[in-house]
């Protein structure tokens, strides 16, 4: 029964019009992202500028610290990832994250030593983290299944926007001869934040943290606006209402404790050992060599000259955000375990022959052997982009259930974030000690990576995020229960409906 509807609570800003809200949606997704992915390859660009690395006397344990501090920031900001979004809404959250990365970009401009330079990235990365604990449980939250995996999956790989762009402004800002050759560069992390400020007031906000919160009407009113312009279907919109909150009353008495002790309970054992693994694996699988230490490939790989580094950083990054965009769409196609198997194991392939290649032609001037290397890292960067880049802010999401998701995303980037703080000081070291013996040890862990997604990982192709939760907990979602009349029912008889549908669920 398709009527129309008055708006009393969602901003007549939101647009009902599918065809504008869509692009907006995804516009989020690419800002937060870019805004990740300059913010976190920054760094790369800045350490082949001669003027950065001079300007603080750089040696191997400053550069170290210097990469590490985003990720000491990112670990603070994992401890507030959780409580912020759950307490004043996934949108306002990206506000606030905004306001931390202006302090943080300011900062690292200014910078007048080391010390202010570090202090600075810390900050940078507490704001990096906030965002992207809320934007994809944003997006998760209101997108249709159908929809879910591509902008979600497109959510990360939009990381290679802001990485691209970092690298073109390097590119652009070497031949300065004055330290603004690394301070505008710097400065510049504030065009996504701006931009992302200015597009959250037009997207709505999440129907299930709404309803969490008891404002159910508006919730209505976003499941309803999500159905698209001329798809004002009330009943319908009451049913997806209805389902909604089934899943969260079972889950407030399935989960009545504090949602960081829930998350250790046997119940959620899965759900915990998937977070767990794969935060650990996303800074592991050998891509952080390539975002972080890319200088130190090339000199080691023969290619020395600061212009051709900087060329094939904008070139590689060119390579990811297109490999990136086709396994966004295959997500939905070959699944997410399909293509997390693929994906490693490509990596595993080509860390063996990058060894190989810089063991026989890295202080050679073979000029076909040096091209072949640069070849297999693109191959490898493609293998990661086309696997790993789009799940890293889908499945996380997928896998945990609303009460759980922000702790889930906090616990994912908790060790993500630490992975990448040790990545960052011992990678360096490694590589300068181990030399090609090292791409050879990294394939080694990525095989058994391999094991541990055959083992844990759950296929969520094409399930709302209400069915994803029954499958982890064994249980059925009845979409053809009773539909409720309306949002306003007597909370008593409502819970006794509540009661029946799980109870049925059970017994299925």
């Amino acid at each position: 029964m398709a009527t129309n509807f008055e708006r009393r609570h969602v901003s007549k800003l939101v647009p009902a019009d599918h065809r504008v809200l869509m692009p907006l949606l995804l516009a989020v997704a690419v800002i937060n992202s870019a805004t990740l992915g300059y913010d976190g390859s920054v760094m790369n660009g800045l350490l082949i500028l001669p003027s950065y690395s001079e300007y603080f006397h750089l040696t191997t344990a400053t550069e170290g610290l210097n990469n590490a501090a985003m990720w000491i920031g990112h670990i603070i900001g994992a401890f507030i990832t959780q409580p912020i979004p759950d307490r004043i809404g996934r949108r306002r959250t990206i506000y606030v994250s905004a306001v931390v990365l202006a302090v943080g970009i300011s900062l690292q401009a200014a910078a007048q030593n080391i010390a202010m330079f570090v202090v600075a990235r810390i900050i940078v990365g507490i704001g990096a983290n906030i965002s992207s604990g809320a934007a994809p449980v944003l997006l998760a939250e209101l997108l249709p299944p159908r929809q879910r995996a591509r902008i979600l999956g497109l959510f990360f790989s939009c990381y290679f926007v802001g990485s691209l762009t970092s690298s073109i402004i390097n590119y652009g800002s070497q031949n300065m001869q004055s330290t603004w050759a690394w301070r505008l560069p710097s400065l510049l992390q504030f065009v996504p934040s701006l931009v992302a400020i200015s597009i959250v007031p037009f997207v709505p906000e999440s129907p299930r943290w709404l309803i969490a919160k008891d404002r159910n009407d508006e919730a209505l009113e976003v499941l309803i606006i999500m159905q698209g312009k001329g798809k004002t279907d009330i009943r319908k919109g009451k049913e997806e209402l209805r389902v909604i909150r089934d899943t969260l009353m079972r889950e407030a008495r399935e989960l009545p404790r504090n949602p960081w002790r829930e998350i250790l309970t046997k119940a959620n054992r899965r759900r915990l050992v998937i977070l767990v693994t794969f935060g650990s694996m996303i800074e592991m699988f050998g891509n952080f060599i390539i975002s972080y230490y890319l200088t130190k490939i090339l000199d080691q790989a023969g290619i020395t000259a600061t212009k051709t580094q900087t060329q094939v950083q904008v070139i590689i990054n060119c390579w990811s955000f297109a490999i990136a965009i086709l396994g966004s769409f295959m997500l939905d196609i070959l699944g997410r375990r399909i293509q997390m198997f693929i994906g490693v194991g490509g990596m595993v392939a080509t860390l063996l022959l990058i060894g190989g290649l810089i063991k026989h032609y890295g202080e050679s001037t073979y000029t076909p052997g040096i091209y072949g290397t640069i070849a297999v890292i693109f191959l490898f960067q493609g293998f990661y982009a086309f696997s790993v880049t789009p799940l890293t802010s889908l499945y996380p999401t997928e896998v945990s259930p609303l009460k759980l998701r922000t702790t889930g995303i906090a616990i994912f980037r908790m060790l993500d974030s630490g992975f990448g703080l040790l990545a960052s000081f011992a990678m360096a070291y490694a590589m300068a000690d181990l030399g090609w013996k090292f791409y050879f040890i990294n394939a080694a862990w990525d095989f058994v990576y391999i094991i541990i997604v055959y083992f844990t990982f759950v296929e969520t192709k094409g399930l709302t995020l209400e069915e994803i939760a029954a499958k982890f907990e064994k249980i059925e979602v009845m979409p053809d229960a009773e539909v409720q009349t309306g949002v306003d029912e007597d909370s008593e008889s409502y819970t006794s409906k509540a009661e029946e549908v799980v109870s049925k669920a059970r017994e299925v």
